[in-house]
């Protein structure tokens, strides 16, 4: 099994901002300490963490934001791989190098590192910053929608936000998608960036007592939209190893309110059974691994982009996205 580096990470920055005793949480950072040296290790033949550079990244952030110091040579790795390039593809490479920016402005922050490598912490940074603006798209989301609060939190923790106009107009692409951020994880990126902060200001918030002012929150129930819908559900592998490009193309009937997920679930049911898929649970919802036995593996490089015809990238989760009567979704395995 893996370690579980990111959800300890953000498990571990979500405590901070709710101002914790000091004993409950130290067990939790020395355990996060022992994950990263766990997540290369496991890998250290490929070069890489065995989970992905995204959780190495928030490991990096969070035991910063506990006032941690961490070996130099996780910085190294860290700043190794943003320089070849190595951080992901598409989105992913943009919430990737956001987070380790966030890791290396903080640790130039807090001082936790020598002053020849916080400089060099702090030309990467803004260096990152330079490449999330060119990573906007012209509707102002920077990677896709759930990557684009990752990239604010760069501009504001790297001072960039008033200077650069990528900030405002990612700002007012995000305002139109709130409905987008539906998890507790998706709303934990948000929710700073909407009062002007990164996850960097939980390193310097001052504790008091606060009263307890939290309400439960009545949440009606989604309307029932009647009647069904038809998708049509394509699986497509243009990789030169594929016997063929289209492997899967059938519609699929659903209820009107159906997400994307369910379309995945109503099309395994069908008779004959030619479809099959799995899926990986994340901080974000289900994560997409496996159609019609092949597998996306960061190791080759691939993975199943999803969209909408002819060629539009998803902005949603599986789990969130709910496909219009008659819409026809691709499920496509491609390299990074």
């Amino acid at each position: 099994e893996p370690p579980h580096t990111g959800r300890l990470a953000l498990y571990l920055l979500g405590l901070r901002a709710t101002c914790p005793p000091l004993s409950p949480h130290r067990l939790l950072v020395t355990w996060l300490k022992y994950y990263l040296e766990e997540d290369w290790t496991g890998s250290r033949q490929q070069g890489h963490p065995v989970t992905s550079y995204y959780q190495y990244g928030l490991g990096v952030l969070a035991l910063c934001v506990h006032h941690k110091r961490v070996r130099e040579e996780v910085i190294q790795r860290l700043l190794t791989a943003q320089h070849h390039g190595r951080l992901g593809h598409g989105g992913n490479t943009v919430d990737t190098e956001a987070v380790v920016a966030l890791a290396f402005t903080c640790l130039e922050r807090r001082r936790l590192v020598g002053t020849g490598l916080a400089a060099k912490l702090r030309v990467a940074a803004h260096e990152a910053s330079g490449n999330m603006a060119k990573a906007q798209g012209p509707d102002g989301v920077i990677g896709n929608i759930y990557s684009t609060p990752w990239a604010l939190q760069v501009f504001l923790a790297t001072g960039t936000c008033q200077k650069e106009p990528a900030f405002s107009q990612a700002m007012a692409a995000l305002l139109e998608n709130l409905e987008a951020f539906g998890t507790a994880a998706t709303m934990a990126q948000v929710l700073p960036v909407l009062h002007g902060r990164s996850y960097l200001d939980i390193a310097s918030m001052h504790c008091g007592e606060e009263p307890d002012t939290l309400t439960p929150l009545d949440m009606e129930p989604l309307a029932e939209v009647p009647g069904n819908k038809t998708v049509q559900l394509v699986v497509e592998c243009p990789l030169p190893w594929c016997y063929e490009l289209r492997l899967y193309d059938r519609p699929v009937s659903v209820p009107a309110a159906a997400s994307l997920l369910a379309v995945l679930q109503a099309a395994a049911a069908l008779q004959p059974p030619d479809f099959r898929y799995h899926t990986q649970d994340t901080p974000q919802g289900p994560f997409l691994t496996q159609v019609l036995g092949l597998e996306a593996r960061q190791e080759k490089r691939n993975y199943w982009q999803i969209l909408t015809a002819p060629n539009t990238p998803l902005q949603m989760g599986i789990a969130d996205y709910r496909p219009r009567d008659g819409e026809t979704l691709i499920l496509r395995l491609s390299e990074w």
